[in-house]
């Protein structure tokens, strides 16, 4: 079958020279909806997803801002650091402002000067980042972190990896990552932060875009030269530390703990998206993305997270570029088995079928999506690496406590869990005072007045006037079904009604 991408909203030229060698067709119209993928720079929203057709393919999920803002990768990590201290400690110490100023103010008081690192929340490629080391500079709105002073260094030079990671799906969870990636290098020698020096963004920040504006920065002349100038590649970096005795198996692993620990912060958003969304699709596989994840290393060789890109640049302006960028594109391509279509549709069966019926039948689907999903994963995962489901339990764990976080922030409590620890009942802090917080007289019958002891309750008869619990529908509302009063045996008639009688 001939394979549909449609590349209207993208700027990557890289993205249709791939789907050439794919020997697939391009459309850049922006109108056309007859295509298996979508390829987009920038990010989905619910909205649109809810658009697109079971076979269907698009390279973003919605909610992934839940760790690719720097704001909100910072406050998810810090709520996951309070219940997991050990496992979340592989980002420096953060502050989100306005919420954190009180706390970041304490960090002044100490005599000896500490250099911080200021970011805007939303902004990408180096822009608006500084360093400093007086409060007063401080924007009332920014990312403020502990700058990371004793990084490892390379030719005197401060450098950070993008590593690929390609998210497959997020219900269930798939985690890749892939073996190709960059190593970015600042421009100037690195000298430890003074007050004479903050203002060297070459020297401190790694941005590509930061330092190819500086005049020292060299490009790759050609693939060969792919562990030269301020741009290497991250598959020759760990053949350079493994012949300088580091144990680069370790540093791997503990590169792959970081990212699957901070996309489990990331799932439970995104499958409520995805579902609210897409309510009738039982693979939940019509949305993958391809994060860059940017990662430092200290002199203790220990990776530190430094943010999560959702539309990594895929610019090729060296032969690297081309190389690296064009494996990781074209891989995550070709694991999505859009050549291998299944008939997942049951519109046509399911006026004649049971509720119960068709959340078997849809079961089966998804059981016979997810094997052949696996065999296309098996033959054509490239360069990827699966990294998640492991073996490893305290993932789930972490996804648990996610979930937990996650029903928090929106206002929802648990009301009731039963022995299994599944949730059943949820209530919302957007649902009415008067409806949430009810005092015992506004649930029963009884007033005030009619309590004159604590003997009179036993005689007391209680009408209840509770009403069905809140429910959340699969479209994201929290609803309260009406409540009919049956006990009236008259009926009452409109008087025109009974006069036609």
């Amino acid at each position: 079958m001939e394979v549909i991408v449609n590349i209207s909203n993208t700027q990557y030229e890289v993205i249709e020279e791939i789907i050439k060698d794919l020997n697939w067709k391009c459309t850049t119209n922006p109108e056309d909806t007859k295509y298996d993928i979508f390829w987009q720079d920038n990010a989905l929203s619910p909205e649109n997803l809810a658009q697109l057709s079971t076979y269907q393919r698009i390279n973003h999920f919605p909610g992934i801002q839940t760790i690719s803002r720097k704001d909100e990768l910072a406050k998810n990590l810090k709520s996951m650091q309070k219940i997991f201290p050990l496992a979340y400690n592989f980002f420096p110490k953060t502050w989100v402002l306005p919420r954190d100023f009180a706390d970041l103010k304490v960090q002044f008081s100490n005599k000896k000067p500490k250099t911080y690192i200021c970011k805007p929340e939303a902004l990408s490629q180096g822009k608006g980042i500084f360093l400093t080391r007086k409060l007063e500079d401080i924007p009332e709105k920014c990312v403020v972190q502990r700058y990371k002073q004793n990084p490892y260094l390379i030719d005197g030079l401060k450098f950070d990896l993008r590593v690929y990671v390609l998210l497959l799906s997020c219900d269930p969870l798939k985690i890749y990552v892939h073996k190709e990636g960059l190593v970015r290098f600042a421009t100037e020698t690195y000298l430890l932060p003074s007050c004479g020096n903050l203002g060297n963004v070459c020297m401190h920040l790694t941005n590509y875009a930061i330092n190819k504006e500086n005049p020292k920065f060299q490009y790759n002349s050609s693939l060969t030269e792919d562990f030269k100038g301020h741009k290497r590649s991250l598959k020759k970096l760990f053949e350079y530390l493994a012949e300088n005795g580091i144990n680069t198996q370790q540093l791997w692993m503990d590169i792959e703990d970081i990212i699957t620990k901070t996309i489990c912060v990331a799932q439970p958003a995104l499958v409520h998206l995805y579902k609210a969304s897409q309510p009738n699709d039982p693979t939940g596989a019509i949305c993958f993305q391809v994060l860059g994840f940017d990662i430092l290393i200290n002199n203790k060789l220990k990776p530190i997270l430094l943010e999560v890109n959702h539309t990594p640049s895929f610019a090729t302006e060296s032969p690297l570029d081309i190389h690296v960028k064009k494996n990781v594109i074209s891989d995550a391509l070709k694991m999505l088995g859009i050549q291998q279509r299944i008939d997942l549709s049951i519109n046509e069966a399911r006026h004649t079928m049971r509720c119960k019926d068709i959340k078997i039948f849809r079961q089966e689907l998804k059981e016979k999506w997810l094997q052949s999903r696996e065999t296309v994963e098996e033959n054509h995962h490239g360069g990827y690496k699966k990294i998640y489901p492991n073996i490893r339990t305290e993932f789930q764990d972490y996804l648990k406590a996610a979930k937990t976080l996650w029903i928090n922030q929106l206002g929802a409590r648990k009301r009731k869990e039963n022995s299994s620890g599944n949730i059943k009942v949820f209530k919302s802090k957007f649902i009415s005072k008067k409806i949430i917080r009810k005092s015992i007289f506004e649930r029963t019958a009884i007033t005030p007045h009619q309590i004159k002891s604590s003997n009179d309750i036993s005689n007391i008869k209680i009408k209840s006037t509770s009403r069905p619990p809140i429910s959340l529908k699969n479209y994201g509302c929290y609803v309260r079904p009406k409540l009919f009063e049956f006990s009236k045996s008259k009926i009452v008639l409109n008087k025109e009604f009974s006069k036609q009688g």
